[in-house]
Parts: structure tokens; C-alpha cells; sequence
């Protein structure tokens, strides 16, 4: 079993690759978002450890996935709820704690 975490490139590419075969690379980095040497390094690691395989013709690259024993841990930046912080009667200024009478001049 390989673990990824969720919010890398290799992970979004991994969750690209597990729904839509084939891939080109051209689509996957239009998908993606990133450029095509970014993902050309990405996709060069994947390679390496012999998750992913290139199946290339002259003018397109293909992506195939070769293991699916995959699995991703953590949590999707995408997923997490922005938190709303109110402001604390502390932060606001320090002039209205402040007593302008005589006694305290």
C-alpha cells in the first residue's frame, strides 16, 4: 500500500489518473492547473517508484497507471472550512478603558 498526502501534485495527479484513463499529459496539466515541466517532474518521480508509466507516441505522451493499491491521508485544503474569528472587545482600542477624569491625571 503507498500513501500519499492529499494535497500534493502527485496525489491530485494519482485522483486524476484513478477516474480518467488515458491521459494525456497535455490534459492532465490543463486538469491540474500547473505547467507541463512541472508535471513532467512530478509524473519523472512517479515513474522512479513505478506507480505511473509513460506510454508515449511521437507527437502525444499517454499516462498509465500501473499499481492501484493507493491510498491518500490527510485533509484536502479544498475540504476544510474557512473559521470565522470575531473580534474580542480586548483587541479593539485601549483608549475606552482608559479614565480621562481628574483624579487619574
Amino acid at each position: 500500500m503507498i500513501q500519499f498526502d492529499s494535497d500534493t501534485l502527485e496525489a491530485r495527479l494519482l485522483r486524476l489518473l484513478l477516474r480518467e484513463l488515458p491521459l494525456t499529459m497535455e490534459e492532465a496539466a490543463r486538469e491540474l492547473n500547473v505547467s507541463e515541466s512541472k508535471l513532467e517532474r512530478t509524473v519523472k518521480g512517479l515513474v522512479s517508484r513505478g506507480i505511473v508509466q509513460i506510454e508515449g507516441f511521437p507527437d502525444k505522451k499517454y499516462l498509465r497507471l500501473i499499481r492501484r493499491d493507493i491510498s491518500f491521508h490527510g485533509t484536502n485544503p479544498t475540504q476544510e472550512r474557512k473559521i470565522k474569528h470575531k473580534k474580542s472587545a480586548i483587541g479593539k482600542s485601549k483608549k475606552d478603558d482608559k479614565d480621562d477624569g481628574m483624579m487619574y491625571r
